[in-house]
């Protein structure tokens, strides 16, 4: 018998005492337990774990891969499943960003094509203004009575009309079509891919860029434009209205000339300066401003001639007689050899009275009233009372009074008569004799 043995704390071998009856030695047939009692290596250990195909014994023993091997699995596939999560998401966010993309660039460009069809519109309605307009200047600075003009306004017109010409002569524009506007308000249906939406997108863009510049020339050219008829419309306004003061000299000088040919050059002289007239001061317009100053300047050479021809004295004597009674209303006179079908041995007048312009009268008379004139009082009468009608405006409140009514012969008549004419050639034997009171109101117009 052997003594029971402890185990050695150092050696970790079993102790005898902890051992079955029978075991103190290896029986046959059994393998003894390797180096009983020597302590076990790291490498016998882990030797003991292997098998025979390097893996662990319990992962083959139970016929499943190594755990070592299928976590890298897992995480292969995981990263598999990342990569193709975020390519499809990259996908995905670039189709997002090219759709956005595209229908920025869409509504940017129909936004911008609507700004290029109001500039179009803004040009081409200032175009057809300045055309107009040349055309107009054109036909006053391409007339004969252009031609004759010394003033220096007629200069500035012609070079501010020489540089109208140059813009007048531009093409209309050519504005986007409805049906590029149509088709940025309905985009294409369907799916498209993102390199798809992005070169259209691009497209659009540089459409729109260039739609821009487009817009832009188009308003500097309207601006252009309506600065060159501006400059044209000031030269226009300053040459008429220096025609107009020159017409104002015209007349101013030629005192002699009739009153009725002074005051339809006035009336031209007016439209001139008026603005609001302008769209009539074309060639005809100018043509009749000419037109009207020669016959002002061929009345005074007449009345000027007759002034000098001892032939004429008498009417002269005359004339200037009615106008010692017109109380500065101005006079014209007409010699006929009849006047309202009366001729030879009678005594015949007429009277145009006007109440514009300072109030104008024209008087007509027969020959009768020249040849008599030294024959008595009767010829100076009729004078009397032919001026008498041309008190009628100055004289209004009377010529309106209850004792005249506005009656015309009767106001001439007792006009006459108040001058100290109570004779047949006052009007009496024509018209009759007015009432006294009548008279009486006629001699209150001096």
């Amino acid at each position: 018998m052997t003594e029971p043995t402890t185990e050695d704390p150092s050696t970790g071998a079993a102790r005898a005492s902890d051992l079955d009856p029978g075991e103190g030695m290896p029986d046959e047939g059994r393998s003894a337990p390797a180096a009983v009692g020597t302590p076990a290596t790291s490498e016998e250990l882990g030797a003991d774990r292997l098998n025979e195909h390097g893996s662990e014994d319990g992962d083959s023993a139970a016929g499943h891969p190594p755990r070592g091997r299928r976590r890298r699995r897992i995480l292969q596939l995981a990263g598999v499943i990342v990569v193709v999560a975020a390519v499809i998401g990259g996908f995905w966010g670039w189709s997002v960003a090219a759709e956005n993309r595209y229908e920025s660039a869409a509504s940017s460009l129909q936004s911008q094509l609507t700004t290029q069809v109001s500039a179009s519109h803004a040009f081409d309605a200032r175009l057809a203004d300045v055309r107009s307009l040349a055309k107009r200047i054109h036909s006053v600075v391409d007339s004969p009575a252009f031609a004759a003009e010394t003033l220096a306004e007629a200069a500035a017109l012609r070079q501010s009309l020489t540089a109208m010409d140059a813009l007048a002569t531009a093409a209309a524009s050519t504005p986007p079509s409805s049906a590029e506007l149509d088709a940025l308000a309905t985009p294409p249906a369907g799916y498209r891919p993102p390199w798809q939406l992005t070169t259209d997108s691009e497209q659009l863009e540089a459409r729109s860029l260039s739609s821009q510049q487009q817009a832009s020339d188009l308003v500097t050219a309207a601006k252009n434009t309506a600065d060159a008829e501006g400059s044209l419309n000031t030269a226009e306004a300053g040459f008429f209205t220096a025609a107009a003061t020159e017409a104002d000299q015209l007349i101013a000088s030629n005192t002699l000339s009739n009153r009725s040919l002074q005051v339809a050059l006035i009336r031209l002289t007016e439209q001139a300066r008026n603005p609001s007239m302008s769209m009539s001061h074309d060639g005809a317009f100018l043509a009749s401003m000419s037109d009207a100053e020669s016959q002002v300047r061929a009345s005074q050479a007449t009345h000027q001639s007759e002034l000098d021809d001892p032939a004429w004295a008498v009417r002269r004597e005359i004339e200037n007689y009615a106008r010692s009674l017109s109380n500065g209303v101005a006079l014209e006179f007409i010699w006929s050899p009849e006047v309202s079908g009366l001729g030879a041995n009678w005594l015949s007048g007429t009277t145009q009275s006007f109440d514009t312009d300072g109030g104008y009268a024209i008087i007509n008379l027969n020959y009768t009233v020249e040849t008599a004139w030294y024959d008595g009082r009767d010829a100076r009468a009729l004078v009397a009372h032919e001026v008498g009608h041309s008190q009628v405006y100055r004289c209004a409140p009377l010529f309106n009074s209850p004792e005249i009514k506005g009656q015309q012969e009767v106001w001439a008549t007792a006009w006459s008569i108040s001058q100290g004419f109570d004779i047949p050639g006052s009007g009496i034997e024509a018209y009759g004799r007015p009432s006294n009171a009548q008279i009486a109101v006629a001699a209150q117009c001096r």
